[in-house]
């Protein structure tokens, strides 16, 4: 495993040497007897829904346990793997791979910490288009709670009402509420027919592209505040049901031709000049990554800023026009042996659970993700 790595504007300073890079892959051998169910937020019981629930709470008040500086609860450490990485697992080959990992990573937190025994959601988001604050999802009941209140948009009802996060974009800490904006006409990038369109692509680096366009900011934009933070998002619960979600289409594109597209990986493992965090469904990786509608995170009508950081600047890192250094301490560990995404690819989560390989992530029925969508 990696040490943990401390992240603060650009710059990934290492306390001990990295495993060396170019060994051969090879399939991880553990298997999968019985696999987790993936299914809709809706088709969850009441019973369910409240036991997923008080696993993330319980997330947010078990101890840290990864010797992540600063961190002091298992949502934290969650958090942090993000945030670490958000420049190299945006507008890149691995942003599909890595966040079906993620996504897997925190069900094991919920397994094996929290005693979660249900199916793992995800949000259907093309139900919610033209209806989002009448969502399920946001019952604050028995779901996430609803929209934000004030200034800094704070999330006041619903089981996570008041819930404070601690890792800001910069890797520096300081106490900021969850927050949200809901906003209807961001979520509309969610529609049927832009997921179609995706899904009718024919090789891996198109449907990724047009996977993390339109149908990934739809619901980060969608639901705003802390989710249209590219690097913080985690902190919102809803963010592992709205990834959980673009992770099904992945699959849903790879069932069109199991033959060829579960060993099919490609793209760039560094985000290209002028790149955002995402193309639009074209391709087009320039322009402002936070503006347009084809953008990966883009910024909902009439969207009042980003407040709510406590003068941190949510955005620490270079965007189109300006330089970016590549941090080799990152891209030598991906053991691609250049910069372009393979199956050989490391995928890191900060000493919270096993490094694996794209390779083993490619096939969610087997090994590391051993599960099935409904």
């Amino acid at each position: 495993m990696i040490v943990p790595i401390l992240f603060a504007l650009g710059v990934l300073p290492l306390s001990s040497g990295l495993p060396s890079a170019k060994a051969p892959y090879e399939r991880k051998s553990e298997e999968c007897t019985v696999r987790t169910q993936r299914m809709p937020w809706t088709k969850l019981s009441s019973a369910e829904k409240l036991e997923y629930i008080n696993g993330d709470l319980c997330l947010m008040s078990t101890p840290a346990k990864s010797g992540i500086p600063r961190a002091k609860s298992r949502w934290d450490e969650l958090q942090y793997t993000h945030i670490a990485q958000t420049v190299y697992v945006h507008g890149v080959g691995a942003f599909l791979p890595f966040h079906r990992y993620f996504v897997t990573v925190h069900e094991h937190l919920l397994r094996s910490e929290c005693n979660y025994t249900g199916p793992l959601p995800y949000w259907d988001e093309p139900a919610d288009v033209g209806n989002l604050n009448g969502s399920a999802l946001l019952d604050v009941e028995i779901g996430f709670g609803g929209n934000g209140i004030g200034e800094n948009g704070c999330v006041v009802d619903g089981p996570f009402a008041n819930l404070i996060l601690r890792f800001n974009a910069d890797m520096t800490t300081g106490e900021y509420c969850l927050s949200r904006f809901l906003n209807d006409r961001a979520l509309e990038s969610a529609a049927q027919e832009n997921v179609d369109m995706c899904l009718s692509k024919d090789k891996f680096t198109d449907a990724w592209r047009c996977l993390e366009g339109r149908p990934h900011g739809a619901g980060h934009g969608g639901i705003s505040g802390t989710m249209i933070n590219p690097f913080t998002s985690p902190g919102d619960p809803i963010f592992y049901l709205h990834h959980g979600y673009l992770d099904k289409l992945w699959w849903d594109w790879q069932s069109l031709n199991l033959s060829t597209r579960l060993t099919e990986i490609g793209g760039n493992n560094t985000q290209s000049a002028g790149a955002g965090f995402g193309p639009g469904p074209g391709g087009n990786f320039s322009g402002d990554p936070f503006g347009g509608g084809n953008s990966s995170f883009p910024r909902p009508p009439g969207f009042p800023g980003f407040p709510g950081f406590n003068g941190s600047n949510p955005f620490p890192f270079p965007f189109p026009g300006q330089n970016r250094t590549v941090n080799k301490a990152f891209t030598d560990y991906f053991n691609d042996g250049g910069n372009v995404t393979t199956l050989n690819h490391t995928l890191w989560s900060a000493n919270i659970v096993e490094n694996v390989t794209i390779a083993d992530v490619m096939d969610p029925r087997g090994g590391f993700v051993c599960a099935e969508y409904l």
